[in-house]
């Protein structure tokens, strides 16, 4: 599952506990499906932070290196 299918999927659960219309073991099941992607997208998203930190620095780096010349 992509990102925007997770995000879709966390809406589509958030949607169904909100309405209280599932019985409370089905409740439970989607609560923890719910934290599973939550604890996905975080992952994913700490990630891709990193990778833009490190393009950040190493376009900062290219700057500093264009300008000595």
């Amino acid at each position: 599952m992509n990102i925007d299918e997770k995000l879709k999927k966390l809406q589509e659960i958030a949607d169904k506990l909100d309405k209280n219309e599932v019985a409370f073991e089905e409740s439970l099941k989607l609560f923890e499906e719910g934290s599973k992607i939550v604890k996905e997208l975080y992952s994913e998203l700490n990630n891709a932070k990193g990778k833009v930190t490190i393009l950040k620095q190493e376009l900062d780096k290219f700057k500093e290196e264009g300008m000595d010349e």
